[in-house]
Order: C-alpha cells, then structure tokens, then sequence
C-alpha cells in the first residue's frame, strides 16, 4: 500500500487482490480466447482451434468478427501480444515459452468496418488483460471522506480518479461553509463564534 497526499487528504493506494478478469465483462464486442494449458479463456460458441481453421483458410472473419491471432510468452506468468507484431516478436526464446493458441476477435460493426480500427481495439484489449496478469489493477480509499473504489487498471488511473475524488469533497465542503458563513452572517453572530463553527464544521468535513 503507498499513502499519496494530495491537497492535505491522504491517498491510500493498493493493489487489488481481488480484481475481475475482463473475461467476466460480458462485452461481445471486444473477446479474447486461448487454449493453453497454463493459460485458458474461453466463450461460448467461440473455438479457438475452430478460428484458427478459419484464418488457416485465408478468411479474415469469424462469425462477423475480425480475427487476430494472439501469441502468450509463458514463463512465470502470462504476456501477450497480437501475433507479428513488433511485441511478439521480441518475446525472449520463442522456440519454447511462446505459443500462439488464441484470438483476440473484434465484431465488425460501425466504428470497427475496416480492419486497421479494428486491430487498433485488438492491441488494447491485449493490454488490458496484460494489466490484469501481471496485477496491474488497483483501488483507492479516502479515510478522510470514508471513500473507497477498487478495480482501477493502472496505477495512474488509479490515482488520477481518487485525485478527482478529492477535489470534489473539498468543494463540497467549500460551498458547505459559504453557506453556513452566509446563514451566520444572516443571523448576526459574533465573528469569533463563526470562525469557531466553521472550524468545527471543516473538521466534521474532515
């Protein structure tokens, strides 16, 4: 856990041990599968080997979905990266800890129709599941603000929103205190007995 400050507010930041894999998503649009041994996601009606036959076969589509074959460097954990591309092919020692036995597979649809955009979504579906094996998702918690969210890939991501969080509290609190300043005003109390209220109320805030 790493404690950030930001605006006077502690940030802690932790990794999640609990994160959900992008494959329980339920996104049609976007899919990944593989069949390896050490390394397996699957979805119905979606066969890897029966893909491969497809692409074998010089087809560029399955099921309306373009096809991209995905290679995994398998060694101590899971890399992957779209086949042939510049990623894969500096995977150390392909001969033994790289396979190529899944797709990463795009549905053809408006915003996808040619296959340069779609290979684009492929590259950061593959980075995504590539943050979630190597644990590269967190959440934060806001004690200050009994604050929390967990599920975030990236740590900038990650740290970047819970900053966002602050800002909104304290301006929460900031228009918090202008109108019980105004309601104090109103009612002619004391400067001294209003600079302790607000004080109490930023530390209520607080």
């Amino acid at each position: 856990m790493e404690t950030v400050k930001y605006r006077g507010i502690n940030i802690e930041i932790e990794q999640d041990q609990d994160a959900q894999s992008p494959q329980e998503w339920s996104d049609d649009e976007r899919i990944l599968v593989y069949n390896h041994r050490d390394f397996y996601v699957k979805k119905k009606g979606f066969d890897p080997d029966e893909i491969f036959e497809e692409v074998w076969h010089g087809n560029k589509f399955y099921k309306g979905y373009f096809a991209f074959g995905v290679d995994a460097y398998i060694h101590s954990g899971v890399v992957l990266a779209i086949k042939d591309t510049r990623k894969a092919l500096d995977f150390p020692d392909r001969r033994w800890d790289v396979s190529f036995k899944g797709f990463a597979l795009i549905r053809k649809e408006k915003g996808t129709w040619d296959r340069t955009k779609a290979f684009e979504i492929a590259e950061g579906l593959v980075d995504i599941w590539n943050q979630y094996l190597s644990g590269d998702v967190y959440g934060y918690n806001i004690e200050q603000f009994n604050d929390s969210y967990w599920g975030y890939y990236g740590y900038d991501t990650c740290l970047e929103e819970a900053k966002l969080i602050v800002d909104y509290h304290l301006e929460q609190n900031r228009k918090k205190r202008i109108v019980t300043l105004k309601q104090l005003i109103k009612s002619k109390v004391p400067l001294e007995y209003r600079q302790k209220q607000l004080l109490t109320l930023s530390l209520t805030n607080n």
